[in-house]
């Protein structure tokens, strides 16, 4: 009998934490919801104003320093993402979407939230989909592991830089092009790599879209407006875009 969704099939070493309890699905919601209206709060009560472009981009900034976050965890807990793989492989052969809903849904204490290891199951539900993440070998292992490093402190000084204006605006724009740049590339060879390895194989294209496609689709869209907001502040020099 296959197992249920409503049960831990899973080990999770997370799970042995005690305390009051809460769903990914609504961390997910507060920490980008919250972190999003924390800034949208700072750059109105700074300037008086209400950008679009800086809450789109703020938006993107804080799920992008959220995923770093979990890049890091995926390489200091690379052996639980993988352990959890080999296992949820077996116990959800043909239904890994089952398993996805099942970590978005689980509650965990919330204090588990503040550790690496609880975002190794993310990766793990995600590796369902695309392999390589189990595998250090791999290029989407290896790019997303680079790029939590890499773009996480950078994120964070563009999207605080876009309201308290501590960098010269030529200085910031440098800075976004960079990290823009990084993530538009970096996600379209991401996509190239796994088109190319057939990893949709074996998964509805529903389900492939959903998991993958709807998770990797912010990477291309915003790091193209963030692109065109920091050639801006390099040939305006002044911080118009945002006011």
């Amino acid at each position: 009998m296959p197992p249920s969704t409503n049960q831990v099939t899973v080990a999770d070493p997370t799970t042995t934490t005690k305390g009051p309890a809460l769903p990914l699905f609504a961390v997910l919601a507060v920490v980008i919801g919250g972190g999003t209206v924390f800034h949208v709060w700072l750059h109105h009560r700074v300037h008086g104003v209400f950008s679009p472009t800086q809450i789109a981009l703020a938006f993107f900034l804080i799920i992008n320093i959220l995923i770093a976050w979990w890049e890091i965890a995926l390489f200091f807990c690379y052996q639980d993402v993988r352990d959890g793989y080999d296992q949820a492989k077996g116990l959800y052969r043909g239904r890994a979407i089952e398993y996805v809903a099942e970590i978005l849904t689980r509650p965990l204490p919330i204090l588990r939230y503040f550790s690496l290891r609880a975002w190794a199951r993310v990766w793990s539900g995600y590796a369902l989909f695309d392999e390589s993440y189990a595998d250090k070998r791999s290029f989407g292992y290896n790019i997303d592991v680079g790029n939590g490093f890499s773009t996480l402190v950078p994120s964070a000084i563009f999207a605080f830089g876009m309201t308290f204006h501590v960098l010269p605006a030529r200085v910031l724009g440098i800075i976004g092009v960079i990290i823009f740049w990084q993530m538009f590339y970096g996600t379209v060879v991401y996509f190239f790599q796994y088109m190319n390895n057939r990893r949709y194989e074996g998964h509805s294209l529903r389900n492939v879209l959903l998991v993958v496609g709807v998770s990797n689709a912010a990477w291309l869209a915003l790091p193209l407006l963030g692109l065109k907001v920091s050639i801006d502040l390099i040939l305006g020099g002044t911080y118009a875009t945002f006011l």
